[in-house]
């Protein structure tokens, strides 16, 4: 399931997604690993402009301590997306039953 982040405060938000709560929590790893920095992991980053929704932002993100405080204090609005409805299947050509199907009562011959 994926969520809408809105950036409701007046300057630019950016979130440090660390790979202990936000990677873990996605089941993959989004971290990238530059050369020249020893094999180390660089964690993957959320930048909220003023005013401005993301949508379809992993659910993940919600795990991380500064994006959650963030949406307690009201900073960052949430919405979460319902999730996509499988395509339907086309109605099956089931034979009709007929309304007028005769049936015996009790005590009738």
């Amino acid at each position: 399931m994926s969520v809408t982040l809105t950036n409701a405060l007046g300057r630019l938000v950016t979130f440090l997604l660390p790979h202990e709560s936000y990677c873990v929590a996605r089941g993959e790893c989004a971290c990238s690993v530059r050369p020249g920095r020893g094999g180390r992991r660089l964690p993957s980053s959320l930048t909220l402009a003023t005013g401005v929704s993301l949508e379809d932002v992993p659910e993940a993100a919600l795990s991380v301590a500064a994006v959650a405080a963030a949406i307690r204090r009201g900073e960052v609005a949430l919405k979460r997306q319902a999730p996509a409805a499988p395509p339907s299947s086309p109605p099956s050509a089931a034979p009709e039953v007929s309304a007028r199907v005769s049936r015996k009562k009790r005590g009738a011959s």
